[in-house]
């Protein structure tokens, strides 16, 4: 969802372009040490969104999120589901950064920091040899970015939360039984297409929607989403009949 930032900045930067107050285009080796400068001048809040390319890079932002979580500043970090397979930079969130929210999700993300609602680093390419950024300052702009932010980290879960999910839940059978949970098929149904018994089935259904801590099997959808486990459902309105 995220993604919606780079023609957000893109249209900011068409319009503003005349403008060095609202929006200062960066060198490409000037991202990551303005980005370090913003985080440190935080005084209340950081939303900061990681697309998980240029480890090296992300790596020096991690450690800038640390300090200023350390010193009091509330840092939320939304990064991709996919650093589950980056040791390092786990590794790098538990050293320096034990302060930090840390949640993740399936969608690919924008790279941005925002500090306090009041200046913002965005990247406008993430994923070549060189990156190209910009330091924002428009009011209307860095609203639009934090109403993206906001509706990614309310639909995104905890890394601790990943952390506990065991290989089994992340299985494709435990993927398969979720899927059938949410097309609503009975358990006699799933069981048969999945060659399991009805009684094996239920106790897969009950081990996994405990370990998502789940109440209810509605519910273990819900988190399954949440958790990557699922892609998000989509709801298309029924056609109209003629006449």
């Amino acid at each position: 969802m995220l993604l919606e930032a780079r023609r957000l900045v893109e249209t900011a930067v068409d319009r503003h372009r005349t403008e060095g107050r609202l929006l200062t285009a960066l060198e490409p080796d000037e991202g990551t040490e303005t980005a370090e400068r913003v985080v440190g001048s935080a005084a209340r809040s950081l939303a900061v969104a990681l697309s998980g390319h240029h480890d090296e890079e992300t790596a020096r932002l991690v450690a800038a999120l640390g300090r200023a979580a350390a010193r009091g500043v509330d840092v939320k970090l939304l990064a991709r589901i996919s650093i589950l397979e980056n040791r390092l930079l786990l590794e790098r969130l538990d050293k320096y950064a034990p302060g930090v929210d840390v949640r993740l999700v399936g969608a690919p993300l924008q790279d941005t920091v925002l500090s306090d609602g009041l200046v913002s680093v965005v990247w406008s390419r993430t994923n070549g040899p060189t990156r190209e950024a910009v330091l924002m300052r428009s009011p209307a702009v860095l609203r639009n970015l934090r109403t993206l932010f906001t509706a990614s980290w309310n639909g995104s879960a905890p890394l601790s939360d990943h952390r506990r999910l065991s290989d089994r839940t992340r299985s494709d059978v435990a993927r398969r039984i979720l899927l059938a949970l949410s097309s609503g098929r009975t358990d006699e149904v799933a069981a048969r297409e999945l060659g399991m018994s009805v009684r094996t089935y239920r106790r897969n259904v009950a081990e996994i929607t405990r370990e998502l801590g789940a109440n209810s099997r509605f519910q273990a959808g819900a988190r399954a989403v949440e958790l990557g486990l699922l892609p998000p459902v989509t709801s298309e309105r029924p056609a109209r009949a003629a006449g």
